[in-house]
């Protein structure tokens, strides 16, 4: 599939434009560590467990009805809103980018759910890190829907325990997926849709992990220089840059510790509920995300399938056998594509890198 040049370098200098800067994000990652002191009340009676990937599968999910704001911006082949849903019965906003010409027919719509990486407050509008790829693939066809999450934007404030506005993520990205398949988004013409995808940068590849595993569903997900380190050891990664090189933060991850399992919330302990399709990017000179993060995720996405492949050569009958009531997750193997790029920083730039990623990303979601 043939793109023009000016297409490509208009999203290409858009990501230039509005993805975080290397030295930007290095500071952000410093500020990410001083865990609130709230955080010592919420554990006295254990109240994140319900947060857990576990305990997240049982959830009740909520859905509502999207509402749409007027137009923000008309681009060539697209238009922007701000849209709201409601989520754990507040609001939350987010940026929603249509096509022009939106397909009628339902089986034709396609949409992308699109997860940002961390922003400090001062700094954020809604769309940062999304819209030059959210753009792009409107211009394709896709509707694209980013939501700013609590405390950013014009959603309701987040909880004040940094803990569980950290852990409720996920819950919120799945209520919007519920809404979307129950209700659509009227207002635009977008009719109640299964056909959806996600697409991720940084912090927002672990909050889509997280999402794939609670739902155990294969919905086509794309990662660019995705958090897969585990928790917690990927808030820790830049603590001795702090200035007291990371003794609060510590202490205060140490307190967490004595009241829950971090296995319980880490995506690394929980792979025997993901399912495929996903493809992951990374660039070999990111230093706020590894690439041999994304190394390891996938040797213990390897390791993974090789138990799977086991409990079929076994010719395992899981109907009858007496492990099937220990093991009710998906048995197919976990299909992914991971693509390097030599010389790419954390926004995948030079920008024919990142120009290469959202072409991928392209035939990738068309492929699924």
């Amino acid at each position: 599939m043939v793109f023009s040049t000016a297409l490509l370098f208009f999203a290409g200098g858009m990501a230039a434009g509005l993805f975080l800067g290397q030295q930007e994000l290095f500071s952000r990652w410093r500020q990410t560590g001083l865990i609130s002191p709230f955080v010592a009340d919420s554990q006295k009676n254990k109240s994140l467990n319900q947060y857990s990937l576990n305990n997240l599968k049982d959830y009740p999910f909520a859905t509502s009805q999207i509402k749409v704001g007027e137009v923000l911006n008309h681009g060539e082949g697209f238009t922007e809103y701000p849209f709201t849903y409601q989520t754990m019965g507040k609001t939350m906003s987010g940026l929603l980018t249509v096509p022009v010409s939106l397909p009628k027919n339902q089986a034709d719509q396609k949409v992308i759910i699109m997860l940002r990486g961390w922003v400090p407050t001062e700094d954020y509008v809604s769309g940062i890190g999304t819209s030059p790829a959210a753009r792009f693939f409107a211009q394709q066809g896709y509707i694209t829907l980013a939501p700013d999450f609590f405390g950013y934007g014009q959603s309701d404030s987040e909880p004040a325990d940094t803990w569980e506005a950290r852990f409720i993520k996920p819950l919120n990205v799945i209520e919007l997926i519920k809404s979307v398949r129950e209700y659509g988004v009227a207002e635009v013409g977008l009719q109640p849709q299964t056909n959806l995808y996600l697409w991720a940068h940084s912090n927002g590849g672990q909050i889509a992990l997280s999402v794939l595993e609670v739902l155990s569903e294969p919905i086509p997900t794309t990662l660019w220089a995705p958090v897969t380190a585990p928790f917690p050891y990927s808030i820790l990664f830049f603590s001795d840059e702090l200035e007291d090189e990371g003794k609060e933060q510590r202490a205060y991850i140490g307190l967490f510790e004595k009241n829950y399992n971090t296995f319980d919330f880490s995506v690394t302990q929980h792979l025997d509920r993901l399912t495929g399709p996903i493809q992951i990017h990374h660039g070999t000179a990111d230093e706020a995300a590894l690439k041999t993060w994304s190394d390891e995720f996938l040797a213990k996405i390897d390791q993974e399938n090789t138990r799977r492949e086991k409990l079929k050569t076994e010719n395992l009958d899981l109907e009858t056998s007496s492990q099937a009531e220990l093991y009710t997750g998906p048995i197919e193997p976990i299909k992914y594509q991971y693509f390097v790029y030599p010389g790419a920083d954390h926004n995948l730039k030079p920008v024919v890198n990142w120009n290469l990623a959202v072409n991928r990303d392209l035939g990738f979601f068309v492929r699924y």
